[in-house]
């Protein structure tokens, strides 16, 4: 969290006895904190280290348990959820989940968060301490300008709330792993946004993005921001990755590719706000009533038989050249295959243990890579309109590369080009795989190739310029 200047002229440093922590310092006269940081653990999303990365899951999440180990205080509490889960979870792979009290079935590693009335703190990276994160809901002694009766203009709206949803901002940044930003080697003076605030050089710190000065975990920009700046969600999705498929049952601005699946008929059961969402544009539609189109479409039945209020009739669907695969389960996850539970938590009939699984040979990203998948990443340097977060995805190994200057030697490779954009460079950029791969790719920029498996390649924002039409098929 944001951390202050000193107590009585004195800068204050926490030091322990390890080497494995070091302390962290002031940012404005506004707050006073001091934070524990895991020396080695990760560094924050645009600067960091590699070895301290919470692991994903066989389905493409990164499942962090989170739990509280002091009572009460449940609307605070809700804050912080809420703003966790809008930033770090719905920008990323990132679940938090849990959120209960901490006891016996707590996971070893976890989040385990004490409120206290000191400065908020958090350990770098995953961790089994107990506590490893403390956050401040009073304000009675620590930072009391969030609760002095005093509607101050830097924290909209009610100060304390404000304060408490920016402070787990921040420290929630540090369990995932993030150092601070003003530590970024790109800090340096005379350069634009430059933080001269409690800088500590991380010997074993690595550059993911460059220097944000705007970052939620830079002293000298937090306290304006309970938001992640655009570069803040740029290194956490490099970090950790998007979700390959993934149902949810209330609708979340990312990722864009969703479809809302719902059932009319059972609206009274939360069936109204359910959406099914993909890392990349693939097709899916959603069919609720009568036969699917069977001809254009590949359709998989969602039922469970115990619900009684309109499942008979509900499809997903997906292009017939679409390489996603759904399989449909109401008895559990499939073995071998990635699953998304398909749960209605306000719905009591029986829909706990139904998934969705699927197998996906090829995906496309245009908001970063696919976690547990092999990516290559896919940026044209000359071209400015959101490609430097777009990623091709195998399931296996496949030598995948992407060049902007030409084929790859040694590799096997296939031209990408979009005529309608050749004045950002897109006129001799190759996809490539190694020559052992059965991939055999070909491209068009005109829709999808008859009688092959194809995989839209297109960039949201650079729709302009021709990228809606164009896809990889094999």
């Amino acid at each position: 969290m944001k951390n202050s200047l000193s107590d009585n002229g004195v800068t204050r440093f926490l030091f322990l006895i390890s080497s494995l922590l070091v302390a962290c310092e002031p940012a404005t006269q506004r707050v006073v904190d001091r934070e524990v940081v895991a020396v080695g653990s990760q560094g924050e999303a645009l600067y960091g280290k590699t070895g301290s990365y919470w692991p994903a899951d066989a389905n493409g999440f990164t499942v962090i348990p989170v739990c509280w180990t002091t009572a009460n205080n449940n609307s605070e509490k809700t804050w912080v959820r809420q703003t966790v889960e809008e930033q770090w979870d719905n920008n990323s792979s990132v679940r938090f989940t849990g959120w209960g009290d901490c006891d016996g079935n707590t996971p070893v590693n976890a989040v385990r968060i004490e409120v206290d009335d000191s400065n908020p703190r958090s350990f770098v990276g995953v961790t089994s301490d107990n506590p490893s994160m403390y956050l401040n809901f009073t304000f009675a002694n620590w930072s009391t300008s969030c609760n002095d009766a005093v509607d101050d203009a830097w924290a909209p709206g009610d100060d304390r709330e404000y304060c408490i949803r920016v402070v787990a901002l921040h420290e929630f940044g540090h369990a995932l792993g993030f150092y601070h930003e003003q530590d970024n080697p790109g800090n340096t003076p005379n350069t634009p946004g430059y933080c001269n605030n409690t800088i500590v050089q991380q010997t074993d710190g690595q550059v993911i993005t460059q220097y944000d000065p705007d970052s939620s975990m830079s002293y000298c920009a937090q306290w304006n921001r309970k938001t992640l700046s655009s570069l803040d969600v740029e290194g956490l999705r490099k970090t950790y990755g998007v979700s390959p498929v993934e149902f949810r049952y209330q609708y979340s601005p990312f990722p864009a590719a969703c479809t809302l699946v719902n059932e009319p008929n059972d609206n009274n059961h939360g069936w109204a706000d359910n959406y099914l969402c993909t890392a990349g544009s693939e097709g899916v539609t959603w069919h609720n009533s009568g036969l699917p189109p069977l001809l254009t479409k590949r359709c998989t039945q969602i039922t469970e038989v115990l619900d009684l209020n309109g499942w008979l009739d509900n499809y997903i669907c997906v292009p017939t050249y679409s390489p996603l695969q759904f399989t449909y389960s109401s008895l559990g996850p499939i073995a071998g295959m990635r699953c998304t539970s398909w749960n209605e938590p306000a719905d009591p009939n029986n829909w706990e243990n139904n998934y969705l699984c699927y197998t996906q040979k090829l995906a496309f990203s245009p908001a970063g890579k696919i976690l547990g998948t092999h990516c290559a990443e896919l940026n044209e340097p000359n071209d400015p309109n959101g490609w430097k977060d777009n990623f091709l995805c195998s399931d296996q190994a496949e030598g995948l590369a992407f060049s902007a200057t030409g084929p790859i030697t040694g590799k096997r490779c296939t031209l990408v080009d979009e005529p309608n954009d050749s004045a950002h460079g897109w006129g001799n950029n190759y996809i490539c795989v190694s020559t052992t791969s059965t991939l055999q790719f070909q491209w068009s920029n005109t829709g999808p190739i008859p009688n092959k498996t194809c995989v839209a390649w297109n960039e949201p924002l650079d729709s302009a310029n021709g990228w809606s039409d164009n896809y990889l098929c094999y």
